[in-house]
C-alpha cells in the first residue's frame, strides 16, 4: 500500500507537455495530454483515498496506463515526448532499467534535449557511474544554461562523491569543492524561493579552501527571513551564530544565540556557546 501512494505521488512531478507547434497539435500531442490527465486523475484519487485506497484498483488503472503508453509509441515510434514521459512514468514506478532503455531511445531520435540528459544523467548516477552522470549533468547545462535544478544536481554530485572524482584525477580536492560550492551558488541565484537550494549554498561556504565569510553571513540572514519561526528560523540563528565567530564577531554571535530556545537546539547551541570567550563577572 504504502509503495504504490508513494508511486502516485511520484506521478504529480511529470513534466509539462511542450507547447504544441503553431499549427496544431498532432494526434500524437493529444493522446499524450490524455494519458497524462489520466495519471493526474489516478494521483488525485489515491490522495484523497489515503490509506483506504483500492490497492487492486489503481494497480489495474495504472495497468492501462502502460498499455496507453505502449500503443502510443507503436503508432509514432519518433514521439519523442512520448518517450520521455513513459520513462518518467516507468522510473517512479520502480523501473529505472526500462526507463532508461526508452530514454536512450528518445536520445537516438533527438539527442540535444536537457530533458533527455538530466534524466540519463540520474540514471548514470544512481548506477555509479559518477563521470558518465557528471557528463550528462553538464551537457544539460549546456543546452539550459538558466536551469537551477541542473546546476544543483552537480553540485550535489561533485560534492557526495567528491573522492570519486579526486581519486580519478578528474579533480583536485580544492578545486572540486570550489566548483561544487559555484554550482550551489548558481541553482541559488537562479531559484531564490527554493529553500534546499539556498540552504545548500549557505552550507557550501563551511567546505571552501577559504570562505568569504561575510557572504556566508548575508546567506544565513536571507533564509531566515524566510524560515518559519520556531525550531526552522533558530536552526538558522545557530548557523549564523557560528559565522559570527568565524568573524571574529563574538558579542553578536553571543546574543543570536541568547534567541536559541528551542529544546531540540540546545546540544548544538551548547557547542557553540561553549566556543565564546567567557563573559567579566559583574563587581559586586
Amino acid at each position: 500500500m504504502k509503495r504504490i501512494l508513494l508511486l502516485c505521488l511520484a506521478l504529480s512531478s511529470l513534466f509539462a507537455l511542450p507547447a504544441a507547434r503553431a499549427a496544431g497539435e498532432s494526434m500524437s500531442e493529444r493522446e499524450l495530454k490524455r494519458i497524462l490527465q489520466r495519471e493526474r486523475s489516478v494521483i488525485a484519487a489515491a490522495q484523497s483515498a489515503g490509506e483506504s485506497m483500492d490497492r487492486s484498483n489503481t494497480e489495474m488503472q495504472l495497468r492501462e496506463i502502460v498499455r496507453d503508453y505502449d500503443s502510443l509509441l507503436r503508432r509514432d515510434p519518433q514521439f519523442v515526448a512520448g518517450y520521455i514521459a513513459y520513462g518518467l512514468f516507468l522510473n517512479n514506478a520502480g523501473e529505472a532499467k526500462r526507463a532508461y532503455d526508452l530514454f536512450k531511445k528518445a536520445e537516438k531520435i533527438e539527442p540535444e534535449l536537457a530533458v533527455l540528459k538530466n534524466q540519463i544523467g540520474n540514471h548514470h548516477a544512481e548506477e555509479g557511474e559518477y563521470k558518465e552522470a557528471l557528463d550528462y549533468y553538464l551537457g544539460a547545462l549546456a543546452l539550459a544554461p538558466n536551469e537551477a535544478l541542473y546546476h544543483y544536481q552537480v553540485g550535489a554530485l561533485l560534492y557526495e562523491y567528491r573522492e570519486y572524482f579526486i581519486d580519478a584525477k578528474l579533480f583536485t580536492r580544492d578545486a572540486i569543492l570550489v566548483r561544487s560550492a559555484e554550482a550551489f551558488a548558481r541553482a541559488a541565484e537562479l531559484a531564490p524561493d527554493n529553500i534546499a537550494y539556498t540552504y545548500r549554498h549557505a552550507e557550501s561556504f563551511y567546505d571552501l579552501p577559504t570562505s568569504d565569510w561575510p557572504a556566508a553571513l548575508a546567506a544565513w540572514k536571507a533564509i531566515e527571513q524566510r524560515a518559519k519561526a520556531g525550531v526552522e528560523q533558530q536552526t538558522v540563528l545557530l548557523q549564523e551564530a557560528n559565522v559570527l565567530l568565524k568573524l571574529g564577531r563574538t558579542d553578536d554571535a553571543r546574543a543570536l544565540l541568547e534567541r536559541v530556545i528551542e529544546a531540540p537546539l540546545q546540544s548544538n547551541k551548547k557547542k557553540l556557546v561553549d566556543q565564546l570567550p567567557a563573559t567579566p563577572e559583574k563587581a559586586p
